[in-house]
């Protein structure tokens, strides 16, 4: 697990670094000169690298890395821009794909709370692998295959759902958006059957209403002030039954919002504790950290 500010980029950009056959990645935002290096560095070393990038919502500022890279070798597309692909991962010689909720956007690293999941499942590698190939090759089907570990969009929805309504003891939710009436709703009713229900964000005015009924409902809102040098919270987690047996989480790309969870191309891991306890701690312990240093809503 690569939890972001503290982890710095360093350890991805060695995983990207260490590519031997293949390299691919869906990413919403590409704005990283030394991403890009690195990328041409692979292909000039004989990796096979093709990137997909956002052409709906980011189009413009991802031109000059599409240019950049396209010019030194590496295979870089724009995705149809009949959807928006706000997806954020990179996978390396078909073994290991890092499942993110950052973006390769430079100034973005100092203050943002963001994390980066390795998965290494066969299925799952398969799964994105295949559902890349798809993408690039400019199709907007579904995606082909679940793995064994992933939850896709669009239609991520009934997923995202299933989690906040099977938890039992708590919800820890950290998110840049809560702006779907169907998740809202569901914390709410969590709240109401007596889970504790956390909320970590970044103060947003869009989302006051929403905000407002989960406390009114007894959950517990946290916000971080939107300025310059405060913890930006962009990571997209979801941690029903943190510290208990039946630990579940779900974190990746997906925004709650009805365009992320229904229309996107997005992508979530989903770690459970009897398969990923240490990377279960990891989340609940920085979420706890985030949560306890940002003033109550």
């Amino acid at each position: 697990m690569i939890v972001e500010p503290g982890a710095g980029m360093t350890p991805v950009y060695d995983f990207m670094g260490g590519a031997r056959s293949r390299l691919t990645m869906t990413m919403y935002e590409l704005a990283d000169p030394m991403a890009e290096q690195i990328l041409t560095a692979d292909a000039a070393r004989g990796v096979t690298v093709q990137i997909l990038l956002d052409s709906t919502l980011e189009g413009a500022r991802n031109q000059p890395a599409r240019a950049f890279l396209a010019s030194h070798g590496v295979a870089v597309v724009m995705a149809p821009s009949s959807r928006i692909t706000h997806q954020k991962t990179i996978c390396v010689d078909d073994a290991t794909c890092l499942i993110m909720t950052l973006n390769l956007v430079t100034e973005d690293y100092p203050d943002t709370r963001d994390v980066a999941v390795p998965d290494s499942d066969p299925a799952d590698v398969s799964a994105i692998e295949s559902t890349f190939d798809a993408d690039f090759s400019g199709t907007t089907a579904p995606a082909t295959s679940d793995g064994d570990h992933l939850l896709w969009s669009p239609g991520s929805e009934p997923g995202i759902v299933g989690v906040i309504d099977g938890a039992r003891h708590s919800l820890d939710v950290e998110n840049e958006e809560m702006d779907s009436t169907v998740v809202t709703d569901a914390l709410i009713a969590a709240a109401r059957r007596g889970v504790d229900v956390e909320v970590c964000m970044t103060a947003d005015s869009s989302y006051t209403g929403a905000l407002d009924q989960i406390v009114a409902a007894g959950g517990h809102v946290h916000l971080y002030p939107d300025s310059d040098g405060v913890l930006y919270i962009h990571e997209k987690l979801l941690l029903a039954d943190g510290g208990t047996s039946s630990a579940v989480a779900a974190v990746g790309s997906i925004n709650f919002s009805t365009s992320s969870l229904d229309y996107n191309r997005e992508l979530d891991v989903i770690l459970t504790e009897q398969d990923a306890p240490s990377q279960i701690a990891t989340l609940g312990a920085a979420f706890q950290s985030d949560f306890d240093g940002a003033p109550a809503a």
